[in-house]
């Protein structure tokens, strides 16, 4: 597995959280789980959305695997009532080798995995081979080239391209969801639909664009000690990239966009 670009501190766990929570509305527009009755969540780290499915889909069995063995061991006090209740399983296990002992899901869901795995189309083809026939994917991934602000933030995007040019260095791929749609095909999937799904605010809706701004700036920060340590950023760039995006929340003309891909497919 790729080394994890924003790291597995406490603060990044409950980061983790709360980025599914606000995103919520978002990635699970047109999730249909309702007759599913055994789901593989793949690259689950803290629980973060496996306690979302849960909710949503009382009825699920859920079966969610990770790599690391820190973002586990939070995901097992998180979802401590749910594993109580055996809705839910957690495996430690490296995706692009999978072996589960049950191969015959409804479904599997994936989401802001992919994109922190050197070889993706390996995982996606083990998780094809414990589909059933009919068995259905859901994959959400980053797509960071969409990126946009203004006013124009010189700061925010020398860093943007030092967050993402750290990640592709170490073999993750952070423009990873316009490639979802080929990836899918080599993996064996029929039925593919890939659509971005975009987030834009104006001076139309204030409240958003200011609260998208905060969203993402987080993500920024969240890997700002390892870009120091790296050498990519500096402390005045760190300094600046905050003030931009004080502005960027609070001016008239101020606009925020970005666009995450969504596909689906079916194994045949």
């Amino acid at each position: 597995m790729a080394d994890y670009i924003h790291g597995f501190n406490r603060k990044e766990q409950n980061r983790l959280i709360d980025q599914a929570e606000f995103l919520e509305p978002y990635v699970f527009a047109g999730i249909d789980l309702e007759f599913s009755e055994r789901l593989l969540e793949v690259g689950c780290g803290v629980g973060a959305q496996t306690k979302i499915l849960a909710r949503r889909f009382p009825k699920l069995k859920i079966d969610s695997v990770d790599f690391s063995r820190d973002q586990l061991a939070t995901a097992k006090k998180y979802l401590a009532q749910e594993l109580k209740t055996g809705q839910v399983h957690l495996r430690q296990q490296d995706a692009q080798k999978l072996k589960m002992p049950f191969k015959k899901y409804d479904a599997a869901f994936l989401c802001w995995f992919l994109e922190h795995v050197p070889n993706p189309l390996a995982a996606l083809r083990a998780v094809k081979r414990h589909l059933k026939p009919g068995g259905k994917m859901y994959c959400s991934e980053v797509f960071n080239q969409t990126l946009f602000v203004e006013p124009y933030s010189p700061a925010y995007m020398k860093y943007w391209f030092e967050f993402n040019d750290y990640q592709w260095s170490i073999k993750g791929h952070p423009f990873i969801g316009a490639s979802l749609g080929h990836l899918l095909d080599e993996a064996g999937f029929s039925d593919i639909q890939v659509e971005p799904r975009t987030f834009h605010f104006d001076s139309r809706e204030p409240e958003k664009r200011a609260a998208f701004t905060q969203y993402f700036t987080d993500i920024l920060l969240s890997a700002e000690k390892t870009l120091l340590a790296e050498g990519r950023v500096s402390k005045e760039l760190v300094r600046e990239l905050k003030r931009e995006m004080r502005v960027i929340q609070k001016a008239k003309e101020a606009v925020f966009f970005y666009a995450f891909m969504r596909a689906t497919a079916v194994k045949r």
